[in-house]
């Protein structure tokens, strides 16, 4: 019954079977590990329980192995792998921020260079989404692929049965920027940008009344909120660009380095429901960084949106995303129309101009074919509501405006 259990909860993740152990497990290459969260109690049940891995580490590995825990919300004692764990945590279903990138990676680089038979161990939750993430980053910073699809794809391939390791449009995006990073000679900086405001083009359509969408912007890991929208509404059909949902700030709000946008629709009653939510870090969309669009998939593209006055900073440029870029958008065909699409638009700060910042880093040389289509008929196994607490509800008008 456990063994049956384990592995319907690891679904099309690939298990290691080899002398007695049946583990959610793999060997993406032969000393780096992707796992699922080493449990104890009810859930190493249905989980990996940690006696169970610290024994095949010690069997397999003794000495040379090192555990990088992924996971923002969870911890073990590290005494039950001899004490060589360390954590880049982030949280489930969000891209890791940029900044943590780099030090995982020369971490891992690192240990792996002190010895041919050290190994990583690398887990999350589950052991797929963010830990695909910094694997497929640290394939990258140590050039073991030309370019982001590849690795994206080989993760994929090695860690599931169905080829689907990194799904969720941000986590993606993120492991492109590094790329991106590391095949330009990229020199990170804190980049600050003047976020003026959305425009929603054929906004999504529900049963219950038209899209009356609200917003709200977080920075950084710990989620600092900078704003949150009134509610908007959708124009009369009657209306020009009856199709379009502007949503312009009063004022710009400066956005800087890793920001999530959290988009939710206002239902009857004044409940609400989570549309979308994405992440970006405003150093690429400044340097105008981007990924080829494809047929199936498409990444946000940066392009000038015209000049809103005399002065560098009034010069406006617009994020496009389509719903494919938009985490959870990105597998609800029923709502969304093949023309849906989310502008953002922004502008440069005066500093950043002053900086040189403001001028277009060449990137051409350094873009990628665009990674695989997703499949839209995939499960959604994720669970967006957790990551907003309800006492946010409060800040949002409940009468739409």
């Amino acid at each position: 019954m456990a063994t049956r259990l384990k592995h319907l909860v690891s679904k099309k993740k690939r298990r290691f079977f080899e002398n007695g152990f049946d583990l959610d497990l793999t060997y993406i290459k032969p000393n780096i590990v992707a796992m699922g969260f080493p449990s104890d109690r009810l859930e190493g049940f249905y989980r990996n329980h940690i006696d169970v891995v610290a024994r095949f580490f010690d069997s397999r590995h003794l000495g040379r192995y090192k555990v990088y825990n992924l996971c923002a919300e969870r911890k073990y004692d590290p005494s039950r792998f001899h004490h060589r764990v360390v954590e880049y945590g982030f949280e489930d279903h969000n891209a890791p921020p940029f900044e943590l990138m780099r030090p995982f990676c020369d971490d891992v680089d690192e240990y792996l260079r002190e010895n041919e038979e050290n190994v990583a161990v690398i887990h999350c939750k589950a052991g797929k989404g963010r830990t695909g993430v910094m694997i497929c980053a640290y394939m990258l910073h140590i050039g073991l692929f030309e370019t982001t699809k590849e690795a994206l794809e080989f993760y994929g391939d090695a860690r599931t049965s169905n080829k689907k390791g990194v799904t969720i449009p941000s986590q993606r995006r993120y492991v492109y920027y590094y790329g991106h990073y590391v095949k330009g000679g990229m020199q990170y900086r804190q980049t600050t940008l003047l976020l003026r405001g959305f425009k929603m083009h054929y906004p999504p359509s529900f049963s219950r009344g038209s899209c009356q969408p609200f917003f709200i912007i977080r920075q950084g890991l710990d989620k600092v909120k900078l704003f949150t929208s009134r509610v908007y509404q959708s124009p009369s059909s009657s209306a020009p660009d009856a199709h379009i949902i502007n949503m312009m700030l009063p004022a710009p709000v400066p956005i800087c380095g890793d920001i999530e946008v959290e988009f939710y629709h206002v239902l009857p009653w004044f409940t609400k429901e989570k549309l979308f939510q994405f992440w970006i870090n405003t150093f690429f969309v400044r340097a105008k960084v981007r990924e080829d669009d494809d047929v199936n998939e498409s990444f946000p593209r940066t392009e000038s949106g015209g000049t809103l006055g005399s002065m560098p900073t009034e010069q406006e440029f617009i994020l496009s995303f389509d719903r494919l870029g938009l985490d959870k958008a990105n597998k609800d065909k029923k709502h969304y129309s093949d023309k849906f699409r989310l502008e953002l638009l922004w502008s440069p700060t005066e500093a950043d101009e002053a900086d040189g910042i403001g001028r277009e880093l060449s990137v051409d040389s350094l873009v990628d074919d665009a990674p695989s289509a997703l499949n839209d008929d995939e499960e959604d196994l994720y669970n967006y509501s957790d990551t907003d607490p309800e006492d946010e509800w409060k800040d949002c008008p409940t009468t739409p405006v």
